[in-house]
C-alpha cells in the first residue's frame, strides 16, 4: 500500500497496448482490493448522458471471465536518472583519490522536504562513495569515510536557469572544490567560490553504482530501496579522474536517439537512462549558431531530469488474456471490478489490429498519437503554467470522474500538454501506464462533453448501426506499416481529433488518396502538430511544440528537434504540409463555449455531382443544431484556405453560424496585434464543411469540427449530421476505388 491511505481504486493498462488477433495481452493491475473479476470486451458505445446512444459493448466469449484473489497497490515511480552498473567494476586506486567535475542548469530550488543528487554512488549502509546534492539553493558533498559521512556544506548561492561549474578533488583527507556561475553575456555572476577542507578519514570509494539525477537515499542517514532525491534540471558533461586517469567521461550527446549513454574514456562504463528524461536539450556552451542537434558540433551536451518522468510503470502482470485468432479489429477493454463491495471498477483499454481474413473495404482510424499526447493530461491543475479554466473562466469544480481519480494518483505521469513540476514543457508520454482518459465513458473535464477516445466511439457505434463493414486501424499501423496498412479499403474515415502525426501517417493518407481511395474527416484541428514515435519504443511519443501554434507549452529555441528522430517539430504547417493540401481544409480556431450548427450552401442541392450528400436532409434546417456540446461545429474546428493549400475545385457544402467570443483565431493566423480575432468579429473562425474529387479518381469529405461525432449521437443518431455521414460512407462505400 502506499504511504498514505488512498480511496478505494482499481486501475491498470494492457502491455502491449496494440496487438494482433491471436496475440497475448498482459493486465497489469494496481487495486485497494485483493478479490477482483475481469472479463473482456469489445467496446462499441460507451458515453451515458442525455440524449445519448444506449451504451453497447460486445463480451468475448471465447476468454472465459476469471476471478482473482492477487491484487494488491502498484506505484508507478516516476522520476528519472541514469543509471551506470559497471561503474561498480571499475578499479579504484584507494590512496589516489578522485577528482569530480560536471555542469548543472537547475531549475527548481525549493525543495524543502528533500535533497536532489546530481551524481552519486553514496552507500549510506556501508558509508562508502560520494555525493553532490543540491539542497534548495545551496551544493553539498557527501563522502563516505568506511565509518561515517561528511557533509561538506557549500555557501555559494546557486541561481535557478544558470549553468554552473563544480571541480571537486579529493585526496586524502583533503577535500578541495571549486563552484563557480558560468557569465550569461554581460550579467554578474556570483564569485567563484574556492574551499579547502580536511576529512576526519579518507575517501573509501567502494563498489557502488554510479547515478547521475538520483541517488540510492532519502537524505545521508536514510537508505532507499530504489533511486530518490531525484533533480529537477540539467546535467552536462561530467567525468570522474583518478591519479591523473580518466575513469569515466560522458558525452551525452551520443546516441541521442537512444536511452543510452556514452562514456568516451574507453573504459567502457556505459550506462543507460531510466524513465526517458529529455534530451535534445541546450547544454552550457549552446550559443545560438545552430539550432539542429543532428549539424550542431557542440551544444548539446546535456540532458534534463525530472522528478515526474515516467516511460514505464513496470508493474507486475496481475493476469493476461488470449486475442481470439479470428477476433474482429477494434477497441477492446477488460473490465476488471472488486468483489469486495467497495465499488472498484476500471475498463482497460487497448487495441486489436484487423486479422489478415478481413474483407472489410471501410477503416476507421483510431488517432492512438492523439490519445497519447492527452494522456492523463492534468490541465485542470491551476498551479501548473499549462492549466487551462472552464468555459466561465474560472478553474474546474471537483467532482468529475477523470479529475479525482486523476488527483488520486500523481505518480502516472504527464501529458504532452503538461509543464514538469520544475516548469520546463513535457516532450514524451507513454503507453505504459494507466491512461484514465482513454476509457470508453471519459467526459473531458472543462468541456463537459466525449473527447478523443469516448467521442470516436461514437463512430464506432455509428458504423455498427449502419451495419457498414469496417475494420479499425491505428495511427501506430499508419507508422510502422504505412501505405499498406490502408490498402485493402476504399474508404478511410478518421477520427474525431487526429491532431497529431508523423510524416509516415501523413504520407499514408496521402498515398491512399493517390491510389483512388475515398477519405472522410470528420473532425477538427486534425493533422496540426508533429509527432515521433520510435518504433523499437512504440509505446513512447515525442512531441516538441514551437513559439506557434494553439498550444499549453513552448519548447525554447535550440530545442524544437525531437531527439527521436532529429526531424523539426512544431506545426506540419510550417513543415508545409498543412492539412488544407489533401484535406481541403485546416485548423483555424479554438472555443469553450456552445458549439454552432452549419448552414447549407443550398446552390449544390440540385447539384448532381453534390446532391446525394443533401439527400433526405430539409436545407431550410441548420445541420447539427445540437450536440452533447451545442452545435456540430464547436471545440476546435477547421476552415478552407487557398492561401494554405485546400485546392481551388474544393466545394463548401456548408458553413457554421457565427460563433461566439468564447471561440478565438489560432495565432499562426494572425501576423499584426491580435485584434478582432474573436468570434464575433472575425469570419475566420469557423468550419467548413467541404468536399472535392481527386486526382486519383476518389473524393475527400471534410467537416472541420471536433463536435461533429458529438451531433452524430446526439438523439441516438436519429439527427441530420447523421444522416449526411450516412449518405458519404454508403455513396462512397458504392463507388469503391477510383
Amino acid at each position: 500500500m502506499p504511504d498514505t491511505v488512498q480511496p478505494p481504486q482499481i486501475i491498470g493498462y494492457a502491455q502491449p497496448w496494440i496487438v494482433s488477433p491471436g496475440e497475448s495481452v498482459d493486465i497489469k493491475l494496481s487495486s485497494t482490493d485483493r478479490r477482483y473479476s475481469h472479463r473482456l470486451v469489445r467496446l462499441i458505445q460507451g458515453y451515458s448522458g442525455p440524449h445519448a446512444p444506449p451504451l453497447v459493448e460486445e463480451e468475448i466469449e471465447e476468454v472465459p471471465r476469471g476471478e482473482h484473489d492477487n491484487g494488491h497497490y502498484q506505484s508507478a515511480n516516476p522520476g528519472s536518472y541514469a543509471l551506470i552498473p559497471s561503474w561498480e567494476d571499475v578499479p579504484h586506486n584507494p590512496d589516489a583519490g578522485i577528482q569530480v567535475e560536471l555542469y548543472f542548469q537547475p531549475y527548481l530550488l525549493q525543495t524543502e522536504q528533500y535533497c536532489q543528487s546530481l551524481i552519486s554512488c553514496l552507500d549510506v549502509s556501508s558509508h562508502t562513495g560520494f555525493a553532490v546534492i543540491l539542497r534548495n539553493s545551496r551544493l553539498a558533498i557527501l563522502l563516505g569515510t568506511g565509518s561515517r559521512i561528511e557533509v561538506l556544506e557549500s555557501q555559494f548561492p546557486v541561481n535557478r536557469w544558470r549553468w554552473i561549474h563544480v571541480h571537486l578533488e579529493v585526496s586524502g583527507r583533503s577535500v578541495s572544490s571549486k563552484i563557480e556561475q558560468l557569465n550569461r553575456l554581460v550579467e554578474k555572476s556570483p564569485s567563484p567560490e574556492v574551499v579547502t577542507e580536511t576529512l576526519g578519514s579518507p575517501l573509501v570509494l567502494g563498489s557502488n553504482a554510479l547515478l547521475f539525477g538520483a541517488a540510492m537515499f532519502r537524505s545521508p542517514d536514510e537508505l532507499s530501496a530504489r533511486p530518490s532525491c531525484f533533480y529537477n534540471g540539467r546535467l552536462d558533461s561530467p567525468s570522474v579522474v583518478s591519479s591523473g586517469t580518466v575513469i569515466a567521461r560522458y558525452d551525452f550527446s551520443l546516441k541521442m536517439t537512444s536511452d543510452a549513454i556514452v562514456d568516451t574514456s574507453g573504459n567502457r562504463c556505459h550506462g543507460y537512462l531510466i524513465n526517458s528524461p529529455t534530451r535534445a536539450v541546450k547544454g552550457h556552451d549552446w550559443d545560438g549558431s545552430e539550432p539542429d542537434w543532428t549539424k550542431a558540433k557542440y551544444g548539446y551536451g546535456a540532458i534534463h531530469f525530472h522528478e515526474d518522468d515516467l516511460d514505464d510503470a513496470q508493474w507486475s502482470t496481475s493476469f493476461s488474456v488470449t486475442i481470439p485468432r479470428m477476433a474482429r479489429s477494434g477497441a477492446y477493454a477488460v473490465e476488471v471490478k472488486s468483489l469486495e463491495g467497495t465499488g472498484g471498477r476500471d475498463m482497460v483499454t487497448f487495441f486489436v489490429r484487423p486479422n489478415a481474413e478481413s474483407k472489410a473495404t471501410v477503416a476507421l482510424v483510431m488517432t492512438t498519437f492523439t490519445y497519447l499526447a492527452y494522456a492523463n493530461e492534468r490541465m485542470f491543475d491551476q498551479t501548473r503554467s499549462s492549466a487551462m479554466t472552464t468555459p466561465d473562466g474560472v478553474p474546474v469544480a471537483r467532482g468529475n470522474e477523470y479529475v479525482d481519480r486523476l488527483d488520486q494518483r500523481p505518480d502516472l505521469g504527464l501529458s504532452a500538454y503538461d509543464v514538469h513540476r520544475d516548469g520546463s514543457p513535457c516532450a514524451y508520454s507513454t503507453a505504459l501506464r494507466p491512461i484514465l482518459n482513454v476509457r470508453p465513458g471519459y467526459v473531458h473535464w472543462a468541456l463537459d462533453r466525449p473527447r478523443e477516445f469516448s467521442a470516436d466511439l461514437l463512430m464506432v457505434g455509428f458504423l455498427e448501426k449502419l451495419g457498414v463493414s469496417y475494420d479499425i486501424v491505428t495511427d501506430h499501423c499508419l507508422h510502422t506499416q504505412g501505405q499498406e496498412a490502408l490498402s485493402r479499403f476504399d474508404t478511410v474515415i478518421t477520427g474525431c481529433h487526429p491532431e497529431y502525426q508523423s510524416l509516415q501517417t501523413l504520407d499514408a493518407f496521402a498515398g491512399f488518396a493517390r491510389a483512388g481511395g475515398n477519405l472522410m474527416y470528420l473532425g477538427g484541428n486534425g493533422f496540426y502538430w508533429v509527432a515521433e514515435i520510435d518504433t523499437a519504443r512504440a509505446h513512447r511519443l515525442e512531441v516538441r511544440k514551437g513559439d506557434q501554434g494553439c498550444r499549453s507549452v513552448t519548447f525554447p529555441a535550440g530545442e524544437r528537434m525531437h531527439s527521436i528522430s532529429g526531424m523539426q517539430g512544431g506545426l506540419w504547417r510550417s513543415r508545409g504540409r498543412a492539412a488544407n493540401y489533401l484535406f481541403g481544409i485546416g485548423p483555424c480556431a479554438f472555443g469553450t463555449g456552445k458549439g454552432k450548427p452549419y448552414r447549407a450552401n443550398t446552390a449544390y442541392a440540385s447539384n448532381p455531382r453534390l446532391s446525394w450528400i443533401f439527400d433526405g436532409i430539409n436545407l431550410k434546417d441548420p445541420i447539427g443544431e445540437h450536440g452533447f456540446g451545442g452545435g456540430a461545429s464547436g471545440d476546435e474546428i477547421d476552415r478552407l484556405d487557398y492561401e494554405l493549400g485546400s485546392p481551388p475545385h474544393t466545394f463548401v457544402l456548408a458553413t457554421s453560424e457565427q460563433h461566439d467570443d468564447s471561440f478565438g483565431l489560432f495565432n499562426e493566423d494572425s501576423m499584426f496585434p491580435m485584434v478582432n480575432t474573436l468570434g464575433s468579429s472575425c469570419d475566420r473562425v469557423r468550419s467548413d464543411l467541404t468536399y472535392y474529387e481527386t486526382a486519383g479518381g476518389g473524393a475527400v469529405f471534410s467537416v472541420g469540427s471536433i463536435n461533429w461525432m458529438s451531433s452524430l449521437g446526439w438523439d441516438a443518431y436519429e439527427n441530420n449530421v447523421a444522416r449526411m455521414t450516412s449518405n458519404v460512407i454508403h455513396e462512397f462505400s458504392r463507388r469503391g476505388r477510383g
